[in-house]
C-alpha cells in the first residue's frame, strides 16, 4: 500500500506527488449504461491507465481528478495497481512554471 520512505520522517513518496498530475493504473470494470444506470452490468474487468490530478490520498485510498472540471473520483487501493507521479527535478520545474503564472502566489496546481 502506502511505502514510507526516508529513516523515521514518516513521509510518503505519495505525498511528494499531491497536487500534481500523476500515472495510474487501476483495475476497471464495464460500463454503465447513461440510459440505464440503475441496471446491472456484468463484464470482465481490465487494467486501464491515464493521467489523474492526486488530490489526497489515505488508508482506503486516493482522491482523484481526471480534469479540473469534474467532481473528485475516489478510487480504493484494492482498484490501484501502480502509480507513478513526476521526480523532484521535474517537480520543480512544474512549481517555477507555475509561480512565474501566478504572480508567486503557489507552488503545486490546483
Amino acid at each position: 500500500m502506502v511505502e514510507e520512505r526516508g529513516s523515521g520522517t514518516g513521509k510518503t513518496v505519495l505525498s511528494d506527488w499531491v497536487g500534481y498530475w500523476v500515472f495510474i493504473t487501476y483495475m476497471s470494470g464495464p460500463t454503465l449504461d447513461q440510459n440505464e444506470p440503475a441496471k446491472s452490468v456484468k463484464g470482465q474487468p481490465e487494467a486501464m491507465t491515464a493521467s489523474f490530478l492526486l488530490e489526497n490520498y489515505g488508508p482506503l485510498g486516493i482522491e482523484v481528478r481526471r480534469n479540473t472540471e469534474i467532481p473528485t473520483i475516489f478510487m480504493s487501493w484494492g482498484a490501484v495497481m501502480y502509480i507513478q507521479g513526476p521526480p523532484p527535478e521535474v517537480r520543480e520545474q512544474i512549481d517555477k512554471e507555475v509561480s512565474k503564472r501566478t504572480g508567486g502566489e503557489s507552488g503545486l496546481i490546483t
